[in-house]
Parts: C-alpha cells; structure tokens; sequence
C-alpha cells in the first residue's frame, strides 16, 4: 500500500507552505495541472493503473470545490485517492467569531461538510499531532474495506509548523484494516449451486478491485459454471476463455444479457447491480432466478431485502480463495452450455444497425483502431456514446480499458489519460472521447505539451451529443434541442496547433484503414455520421434480453422461461434510462 509520489496539484496561497514542501523534498515530485477537476481524475487513474494511491493538493475555496467532480469519480468506483486542501489560518477561521457567517478568512469554504458524502472520510486538521494521525488514518480507510477517496483539509498555521522524525515516522505507519467477513461462505455457495441446472456467475468490478478476478475465472472455467461480467469488471478479465458469455446491462451484450435471463441460480460477485445492469425496473432482471449477492458493502445489501428471489452475504471478497473451493467439484453444464452455443449461432449484436449502409460505422472503427494499439497499453473511454461505442465491441487483447463507470462525467478520459502516463510512462496511452467531451477539459492539452506526454487522443467526432440525441429519438420526437440545435465545437486542427500537438483527420474507412498512430501526442479526429446510434439497447419497460434494434432472430424463443412482452407486466415500475 503506497502512495504515488508524484502529487497532481494547482497552487494557491492557502495551499503554498504543502506545494513548497512537496518541491523540497528529495523523495516527492509534482505535475501541474490547469483544473483542479483534472488533477482529481488523474489522481483516480493512478490507482487504476498502477495499484497505488494517487494525491492531489488544492488551494481553499474554489480550488477545494474543484476537486469535487473528481473525487465523486473515485467515490462511486471505490478507488482510493487522497486529497490535500488547504485552509484559511485558524485565527481567520468564521469558528473564531462566535457566529453563523459564510465566510470569515478569504475564499474560507467548508470543503469537508461539501465532500463528506462523497468520500469515505473527510477531515479539518486541528493541530499538528492530528495531522500526523490523519495521514496515517487517512491512507488505511481510503485502502480498506470497501476503498475509496479521503479529504485533508490543513489550516495555513498548521502548514507551516515543524514535525519532528517520530511524528514523520508514526505518520508513516500504516497497515491495512481487516474486515474479516468470510467464513462459511464456500458452503454456502455449494449449497446455493447444489442444485441449479443452470448456474451463472457475474463478475463485478468490486472482485476486480480485490484481486480476485483471475482465481474466481480459473474457478468458473474448471467448475463448468458459464460467468458474464460488468463493465467495470471486463477488462481484467481473459474474454478468450470458452465460459466468458459477455457484459451484461442496457448496454450490454445480447448474448450476456440473454443467459442472465435465462438462468435458473446466478452469484454476484461484487456489483451493486444498479439501473445501468438490471434497468430501471429491477423486477425485470432474472425475474425466475435465484441469486445470491456477495459485497462488503452491507448498505449495497440491504436494498434487496424486499426481494424473496435474492439472498445476500456480507464479503470481503479479497478473500475469494475461501469462498471458491474446489470440494463443489464440477457441475454437470453440458446441455447449459449446449442452449447456450444455440443462443450464439443465431444471435446478432446489433452493431450494423448504428448507422446508415455505407456511412462510417463507430463500433467498426473501434475495432479497426483497436488493432493498431502497441501491445500492453492502456485505454480510457471517456462517457455516453464515446463510452458505448468502445466497450460493446471491444475485443479481448493485451490492453487495460477502464472508465469512471459511476460518476461518467464528460471529459474525464483525457486527466484520465494523463494520470495513466505519468505514472506508467513506458506503456502506451490511447484516449478515446467525444467532441462535446474534449471541450470539457480541453485545456489539459496544455498539460499533454508541457509535459511531453505521448498520448494519442481520439475524438469520436459525431458533432453532438449522441447519447442523448438518441433519447430524443425516444421521448421527446427527435428535437435536438442542446444536442444539436445549440451546440457547437471548434476547429480541432486548429486547437491542436495551437497546442503544438499532431493532428490527422478520418471521415471515411478507407482512410481508417490506412491511418498510422505516431510516436508523439497527437489528435485523431474521426468524423462520425451526427446521427450514430448506440445499438444495442435496452429501452424503457423492455427486458434486458430484448434490446434495440429487435432483430429476427430466435433468441428469445429459447429462453427457458416464458416472459410477458413487458418487464410492467410483472410488477414495478419501468423508469426511463438515458
């Protein structure tokens, strides 16, 4: 457990004594970014790539409040990050005056009460001793348990104070916390799979996170259980093996959405199954399956008490070699598996139908730049269509894709991008974002010069923005009021020249083809129909089994289960999903 020594920060005079200290010490490096929101993603992807704790460092007031969209990235992910702000001195501090004001000291915010919901801990130092503790506490709650971002807010006196060598080292003591949450569990999956003819295992990025995904595969494939997987949780995953089905979800793949239906018993590893995997009817996921939830999170359990078909167990699935023993033995899944090649000759996945014949098709060109990439790089996605059209057709490889999966803000991939190559700086970053994503966070590319950052940037350019575009189409009788009608974009070429990076531009297959990555930064600017749809999709009070665009295809007639046309029909409510 380590804390990555390069801290991402902007300066500012509450934050001056930490930033100087940080420049002093032989030990400690730091990257200057042009949005404290840039710095808080960053820091999320060191951790996502590299396996240890990304550090921030902000100035008060709206440096502090900067950081918020960042820290909500790590916050629903459950990535660990640490995030130092400074504070105005506390002979200034609004708690000196003995009433309610806003603000005493300049730019005086309370950072802590605006991100307490959102981090897993969020603290104002008191004192130098409490500093030295925070530190210590800070880094063991953000790695332990379910792990996620902590808050340091330091007062400018207490900055400038000297720490003795026993406080340096007692605030380098740390030790991750046990929660020791996992026996008999083995029985309990043995006795939950005892019986079932078809047996499904889903794969969360909560295992991912834990380490446990290659043993839980290995698990899957020797015990004859077939396993889909989250967004969240795929790329660490080996998609070659034979009883990987596919992701699951409205945007997940026909053939990992139609076994989750038609399973008879299902184990959650480590996902919170939200509106994005079972819809906005909950009612309609697995509807005839039994499924067990594992999670360390007891609050992500509760929501399922209501429900007869779920059972649960609190977990710490760092600990999944308890829980996947081999004493089950292998399951009989022969004619599971059988049903299940049927389910994959006759269906389709729906990407043919994004565009027009003829027009440049998005999930093809994923699939087409994706076999240029250099072996063991990593790839960011960024959100809405950009985020689709990468993760639906993406192809197993020797890459690592990831994505801020909850939050999903606009702009996120290329700070992403950027922490990702900092602190992997021999492997090869690719940044796949949208037009209207780019100009989110465009003045990072100033950090992208500034640093000499080789990252290749490429804009999925369907000038627009799709995804909701598309839901448009849906309710509101295609008037593209601020997606279309409204919006805008600059010139990239020249946004690219004035930030003295490469720049090429594709509109058609056969420059797709033709087009090489160069050594250096550049923008790959991909001209997409404005109207490229994200297919497939699961639309509102239809079953995750029958997604957009419906295909005449037997897939559903061979689902064991009889479903009703509508998810409405078995009680719920269907609630719109963008």
């Amino acid at each position: 457990m380590k804390l990555y020594p390069n801290v991402f920060l902007i300066t500012g005079g509450a934050c001056a004594f930490m930033v100087d200290a940080v420049g002093r010490n032989k030990n400690t490096h730091f990257t200057c970014f042009q949005h404290e929101q840039s710095a808080a993603m960053a820091a999320d992807a060191v951790w996502r790539t590299t396996g240890k704790v990304g550090v921030t460092m902000a100035t008060s007031g709206p440096g502090a409040t900067n950081l918020i969209t960042g820290i909500a990235c790590s916050w629903f992910d459950s990535i660990p990050s640490i995030h130092f702000t400074g504070q105005v001195n506390q002979s200034e501090s609004r708690e000196n005056l003995g009433a309610k004001v806003r603000q005493a000291g300049f730019q005086e915010t309370d950072i802590v009460g605006m991100v307490k919901s959102i981090t897993k801990w969020a603290h104002k130092v008191e004192s130098i001793d409490d500093l030295v503790k925070s530190l210590n506490f800070g880094l063991i709650e953000s790695t332990s348990g379910r792990m996620g971002p902590v808050l340091i807010d330091i007062p400018m006196n207490i900055q400038k104070q000297e720490v003795t060598e026993a406080q340096k080292k007692q605030a380098l003591q740390t030790n991750r916390k046990e929660i020791k949450l996992y026996s008999k569990s083995n029985y309990e999956l043995n006795d939950f799979f005892s019986d079932s003819e078809r047996p499904l295992v889903i794969i969360g990025a909560g295992l991912a996170l834990s380490s446990g995904v290659k043993e839980t595969q290995n698990w899957c494939e020797s015990s004859g259980v077939p396993y889909v997987a989250t967004w969240g949780s795929s790329t660490y995953l080996d998609r070659s093996k034979y009883g990987y089905q596919g992701t699951i979800g409205v945007y997940g793949s026909r053939l990992g959405n139609w076994c989750v239906q038609a399973a008879d018993k299902i184990v959650v590893l480590g996902s919170r199954l939200d509106n994005r995997q079972r819809t906005g009817n909950p009612k309609s996921f697995a509807p005839f399956a039994k499924i067990l939830v594992f999670d360390i999170d007891k609050e992500e359990l509760k929501k399922y008490k209501k429900d007869k078909n779920y059972r649960t167990k609190r977990f710490d699935l760092s600990k999944s070699s308890t829980l996947l023993t081999q004493s089950m033995g292998k399951i009989d899944t022969r004619k599971w598996y059988l049903d299940i090649l049927e389910v994959k000759k006759t269906i389709v996945s729906g990407f043919e139908s994004s565009v027009a014949p003829g027009e440049l098709n998005p999930y093809l060109a994923t699939q087409k730049i994706q076999k240029k990439f250099e072996s063991n790089s990593i790839v960011v996605s960024d959100c809405g269509a950009n985020l689709c059209w990468i993760f639906q057709p993406y192809q197993p490889d020797s890459s690592f894709l990831f994505t801020a999966g909850g939050n999903s803000p606009m702009g996120y991939s290329l700070p992403a991008a950027i922490g990702a190559q900092i602190s992997n700086p021999k492997k090869t970053v690719y940044c796949f974002i949208g037009d209207g994503g780019l100009q989110m966070n465009i003045q990072e590319l100033q950090t992208v010069t500034n640093y000499e950052l080789p990252i290749k940037i490429i804009v999925q350019n369907n000038f627009g923005y799709g995804i909701i575009k598309q839901f448009q189409d849906a309710y509101f009788g295609s008037r593209y009021f601020a997606t279309g009608d409204g919006y805008s974009q600059p010139d990239f070429k020249k946004i690219a020249e004035a930030y003295d990076i490469s720049y090429q531009k594709i509109t058609n297959e056969t420059e797709l083809d033709s087009f090489q990555f160069r050594s250096k930064a550049e923008i790959i600017d991909l001209h997409l129909p404005p109207n490229s749809l994200i297919t497939p999709k699961t639309e509102m009070d239809r079953f995750i089994h029958d997604q957009f665009p419906y295909p005449n295809d037997n897939s559903i007639s061979l689902l064991p289960y009889i479903y009703p046309n509508r998810p409405s029909n078995l009680g719920g409510t269907s609630a719109s999903t963008v």
